[in-house]
């Protein structure tokens, strides 16, 4: 399976050991058309850019070395994280304007928007490792959170739904059908499992295949991607960056 592009990277703008050369470099090499800078949004504690505002930067370092590599498109996004109950996200509305695409995730090491918040979902997930009685409870806050902040926001996937942190596979699934948002397969993390793939293809849910790179070399990496999508039957169609002649984000 080819692939057109790789929509989930980092550069040293947040917690990536590359630079955007770099990850420009490595995805023409490998033969892609399209590349995305992704960096971690603010409140991602000790991986994410400095505020808002770092990404109109990195939108201006992209437009200065976008004239070295004529045959790539490269896009500027951000990995956002879910920081509120309520779905709320760690980047600034006008910031958004600014960007090619919108990614959201879960992760642990937030900063909450508010105390119940901290309570309920950082704390909570945490909690949740050590006590089976309370995750069903959490699974059922983060799918809700989850859904929210794709339902309020124009995202173009959920990255690595259901990585450590518990969610709703179908019901994930079902919402971002209705919101038109990817399922993403991420190959950094190998995730998800193919059982996990099976049971939310079951809703119609698109998938996005990238590889969440941190390094020059796993720029463009869709091993793992093209194998779980072959073992789980996926269609073409199905897939959001499969490559085609008329392909468009």
């Amino acid at each position: 399976m080819n692939f057109i592009g790789d929509y989930h990277t980092h550069s040293t703008y947040s917690d990536g050991e590359s630079t955007i050369e770099e990850i420009a470099f490595m995805a023409e090499q490998k033969g892609l058309k399209e590349v995305a800078i992704t960096d971690h949004g603010p409140a991602n504690i000790g991986a994410g850019v400095k505020n808002s505002e770092t990404y109109l930067q990195i939108k201006e370092h992209i437009k200065g070395i976008a004239p070295k590599f004529p045959e790539l498109n490269i896009l500027l996004g951000a990995e956002s994280n879910l920081i509120g109950l309520k779905g709320e996200i760690d980047i600034d509305p006008k910031v958004i304007k600014e960007l090619d695409f919108l990614l959201v995730g879960l992760h642990p090491y937030v900063k909450p928007i508010d105390l119940e918040s901290a309570w309920k979902y950082v704390i909570g997930n945490r909690w949740a490792k050590f006590n089976k009685g309370q995750r069903e409870k959490i699974k059922n806050n983060n799918t809700k959170s989850l859904n929210e902040a794709i339902t309020k926001n124009d995202c173009l996937a959920v990255t690595h739904p259901g990585l450590k942190m518990p969610i709703d596979l179908k019901e994930l699934g079902k919402r971002c059908v209705k919101t038109n948002t990817a399922f993403e397969i991420n190959t950094g993390h190998t995730f998800p499992c193919l059982e996990d793939v099976l049971e939310v293809a079951k809703t119609g849910v698109e998938f996005i295949v990238n590889s969440d790179a941190h390094f020059p070399k796993t720029v463009g990496e869709f091993g793992y991607g093209a194998e779980i999508l072959k073992k789980a039957n996926i269609p073409n169609e199905q897939v959001l960056n499969y490559r085609t002649d008329n392909y468009e984000l």
